[in-house]
Order: C-alpha cells, then structure tokens, then sequence
C-alpha cells in the first residue's frame, strides 16, 4: 500500500531558461515557506531521496517523486554543482507546491497486534486491524490539519483495539485526545469504530466512538476490597457476571457477585476501577443485595474515590456483616468517566 502520492507529472524533467534541459541539476526541496528540508520519496512505499536531488543526464529526476498528502513545499532549482551541493546558481524558485492528495484517501491494514506508537498514516483514512490478540494504538505520525482517520476492528479472534489517549509513548504530534482522558477506549468488534480529526495543534481528536461491544475484564481477587481493614473475598467461582461498555463519557458496569465472604464487618465493599478509567460522580439505587438465605433489598452504589466503586447498605447504611459465602451483589449503574 503506498504512503506517499506521485507528483502531477510523473517523469519531472527540468529546463533551464533557455528551455534546454539541465544535466545534473541540483532540485532542493524544502518545506513551504522554510529553508527546512522535506522528504521527499522515490516511490510509493516510502524510500526517500537525497538531499538535494540531483538530475540525471536528461535533467529528469532519478526515479519518481512522491510526496505526503496535504503538506506543500518550495522547490529550488540549481545549476549543476560546482564544489559543493548547492552552489551552482539558482534558476527557479517556486513557493509553495501542493502535494496532490489521494482521491478519497487509502486503507491501512494491520495485521500484528501488540503496540503501536510511531504508525505513519500520512494519506491514510481508514485503518483495519485484521489480527489475533488484541492491539494498542498509542499514536500515529503523519498526519495533516484536517486529515480524517477512522479505525475499525475486523479481527476473526475477538482481539480488542484499544486507543490510548495522550500517551507519553507516543511522539509529540502524533497523541490521542479521546473522549475519555484516563485509560484506553476499546473497540471490541466490527460493530465499534473510533474515528479521529488531527487538529493544527497536533493531535489525533475524537469525534465519535463506540465500543460495539462490552469488556469482561480477566477475573483479579486483588480489585476487590473493603473499608476498615476487612477483606472481602471474591472467588472466580462466585462472581456471575461482571461487564463493563463505555458509550461518549458513560460507562455501563453491570455486576453480580454471588455468595461472596466478608472476615469482619465493613462500612462499603470497593471494586477498583477496572483499565484506569476514572469515575466522576456517582451516586445510584441501582444495586440489590442479599445476606445468606435473605430476600434482596436495595442497596446504593457510590463514588468511594475517582479510582473505585462503593457498594453501600441502605437505607440506614448498615454495616456488611461478616461471614463466609453468604454476600450477594446484583445491579447495573451507570458511571461517568473523567
């Protein structure tokens, strides 16, 4: 897949004022405006040339002359060298040349998982991850003021994408601003897509997101804790059922620990945010529990901190009482995320 568009015209000759062609000329292509040096490509995958260019024996440049999409350039051109590269006497000036973007833009398949920090999008408006094992996306280079990109999941083996947003990994330029700052925002399968606007500020900006599908985090006994010194014990075989789905800035967590231990009594039972997402206030009924052979009752769910997630007793905020395989905890909330 080609990174990089051709140049108008596809073999450039060069002509001195008289019209005549320029055997070894010096072509030097800067970025517009600038006396920066671009690169500039010798075909479509990405292999750059020297700088300056030097003509061939017609005046043509060596091998094509590939551009990146949406940025623009000066070209300089000089008479042939004389001791060093550059001396010869300039002829033409041109200030600035629009590199021709691709119609429509390009896809980029990937099909690797693991991290992704430094991915070159230049002209590129789609990715497609068609790997096994999930993906991280941490930033990509390349890009230009108004360049659109939307990513989509086609992996055949569920892998997950995840798109991390303002990573440090990432080179300057290339980040992720996404709508959730704290933690990775996935794309479970073909159903989600994440699409992003790079900004002249130099970023990657969200516009629109959507999961396509809920995250069942790997079973860790670690995340659940207690207040006051009490442990609060989840098992693999206990816990039934917990899910978590992001949809803008809103996180659905729905959850139901079964027949779950407690050593003493405790104010709250925490569960840690899961991903390094981060809560904003949350304050939700949506919560039953049962003790032992007990009817459910309603409990609440509240923010202990940014970090985790209290189950309450309500309505007179009792103590959870202490026992072995006697705790039941059920509902659905929704969680807005910082």
């Amino acid at each position: 897949m080609s990174l990089y568009t051709l140049s108008p015209q596809p073999w450039l000759i060069f002509l001195d004022d008289s019209g005549i062609y320029l055997p070894n000329g010096q072509l030097a292509i800067y970025v517009s405006g600038t006396m920066t040096p671009a690169t500039t490509y010798t075909s479509g995958t990405g292999t750059a040339h020297p700088f300056p260019i030097t003509l061939d024996s017609a005046g043509r440049v060596p091998g094509g002359l590939y551009l990146q999409p949406g940025l623009s350039y000066k070209f300089v051109l000089h008479e042939p060298q004389i001791e060093e590269p550059l001396d010869g006497g300039i002829i033409k000036s041109q200030d600035p040349v629009e590199a021709v973007p691709r119609s429509g833009g390009s896809a980029l398949t990937v099909i690797n998982g693991g991290d992704y920090t430094n991915l070159n999008v230049a002209g590129v408006n789609l990715i497609e991850y068609t790997g096994a094992g999930d993906v991280h996306f941490r930033g990509f280079t390349g890009g230009v003021p108004g360049q659109q990109l939307i990513v989509r999941n086609l992996s055949p083996s569920g892998g997950v994408v995840w798109m991390h947003s303002g990573d440090g990994a990432a080179p300057v330029g290339s980040q992720l601003l996404n709508r959730v700052q704290n933690g990775p925002s996935p794309i479970v399968n073909s159903l989600g897509t994440a699409s992003y606007i790079y900004l002249s500020t130099g970023v990657w900006a969200m516009e629109d997101f959507s999961m396509g599908g809920g995250i069942i985090p790997p079973f860790d006994p670690a995340v659940y804790t207690a207040s006051g010194g009490a442990i609060w014990t989840v098992e693999q075989n206990d816990r039934f059922a917990e899910a978590f789905y992001i949809e803008g800035r809103v996180l659905s967590f729905s959850f139901y620990y079964q027949t779950t231990s407690l050593n003493i009594n405790a104010d709250g039972l925490f569960r840690t945010m899961p991903y390094g997402w981060t809560a904003g206030y949350i304050a939700s009924t949506n919560l039953l529990f049962g003790i032992g052979d007990s009817n459910f009752r309603p409990g609440a769910v509240q923010a202990a901190n940014p970090t985790h997630i209290a189950f309450i007793r309500t309505p007179t905020f009792d103590q959870w009482p202490a026992g072995a395989n006697h705790l039941t905890v059920l509902g659905q909330i929704a969680i807005p995320l910082t």
